[in-house]
């Protein structure tokens, strides 16, 4: 009998660069014969995808989508969807089920007990401590997350921070750390954006891509570029809530500019061509204050140094390789730093993101992933 491994994650499985490389390493291994990315079905997306012989994304469909967003429907829809799901496999060797949020991890459970399936809270963030857990759902999440997680065979996160607050919090020794670093790349320098904006050699270019919406630091860019030299340009490369806002921006300044997401595997093509790359994360949740966002290590891929956020995790990044800059998130120390930037900076600076690419790159945390499953098994 072929055995299965489940990823499941409450998206439309669009930009889940993480579960798709996670997946593609088990695939690669040998240790699964086939893996099953579940996701929500949403309109405008193919129910069924078939990334290769052994990977298949499903976005399951719902009868009830048309309820309301209220706490109510809410859990009728995400009954539904768990009832599918656990008929869809009930006759299938179901070995090992990666839940990649909490709210997925009551599924993940029924899985194990009803299969003898090794259970994997492969959590991408500090989950109860996240910018959308509003303070009403917050007792309730710890209350579940404390009892869910003593039925967990492996706790998996992105960062050094994120496993010592679990580990303090909840008593455990199972957590490893596999950071959300990109492919290895062979990078070409290009101007593909430089050109589509217009923009002369002796301005310079900052990119913001990622997530466009609250809490990311967009407003605070936005903000900085309104107001200061036009030689100074950035580029907002992504998708969110913000978009309307970035594109009226836009049409007012010369210095700011929209490119829509791309495809995971151009986001680098893209990024290599601007100067700067930014991760600026504002400190509204615990979460946030200890990330490791994906787009830092695209950018020193790319060759391009970077602002981050001065946070623990960021930080000690741009500390260790000298790599970038280091700012406090607000408007008036970010608008300080990048007007004090020049051409000879980031020259200086991008030597040594060159440096210490090698380090960031997943065919090392990949290593560290197989030697978890296989410690598992």
């Amino acid at each position: 009998m072929r055995k299965i491994n489940l990823h499941i994650y409450p998206s439309n499985i669009r930009h889940e660069s993480r579960i798709l490389k996670e997946t593609e390493t088990i695939v690669n291994s040998g240790l699964m014969d086939k893996v099953f990315i579940l996701g929500i079905w949403e309109e405008g997306a193919r129910e069924r995808e078939k990334l290769d012989i052994k990977r298949e994304i499903w976005r399951v469909p719902l009868k009830l989508k048309f309820l309301p967003s209220t706490s109510f429907f809410k859990l009728l829809k995400y009954t539904e969807w768990m009832l599918k799901i656990l008929l869809n496999f009930k006759r299938e060797n179901v070995i090992l089920v990666n839940c990649h949020s909490l709210p997925v991890l009551p599924l993940g459970l029924l899985f194990k007990l009803s299969k003898k399936s090794k259970l994997v809270y492969d959590t991408h963030e500090l989950e109860t401590e996240g910018a959308r857990v509003s303070k009403i759902r917050k007792i309730p999440f710890k209350i579940a997350e404390r009892i869910l997680i003593n039925y967990v065979d492996i706790l998996i996160v992105v960062s050094d921070s994120i496993a010592e607050w679990y580990k303090n919090r909840h008593n455990l020794n199972n957590i490893y750390i596999v950071r959300n670093f990109p492919y290895r790349q062979k990078i070409k320098q290009n101007d593909i954006l430089k050109r589509k904006f217009d923009i002369k050699e002796d301005e310079i270019l900052y990119i913001n891509q990622g997530a466009l919406g609250e809490g990311r630091g967009n407003n605070i860019l936005l903000n900085v570029f309104s107001r200061i030299d036009s030689k100074k340009h950035i580029v907002f490369m992504g998708y969110g809530g913000l978009e309307g806002k970035i594109k009226e921006y836009e049409k007012k300044y010369r210095n700011i500019h929209f490119q829509p997401a791309v495809k995971p595997e151009e986001v680098i093509y893209y990024t290599t061509g601007a100067d700067v790359g930014i991760s600026l994360i504002e400190n509204i949740c615990l979460s946030y204050f200890y990330s490791l966002p994906n787009k830092l290590f695209e950018y020193l891929l790319s060759g391009l140094p970077v602002i981050v956020s001065d946070f623990p995790e960021m930080g000690k990044v741009i500390d260790e390789n000298n790599c970038g800059w280091k700012v406090t998130v607000d408007e008036k120390s970010v608008r300080r730093l990048v007007e004090k930037i020049s051409k000879e900076d980031i020259e200086e600076k991008k030597k040594n993101t060159f440096k210490c690419q090698d380090k960031f790159v997943w065919e090392n945390e990949s290593k560290k992933l197989l030697k978890v499953y296989e410690g598992l098994f």
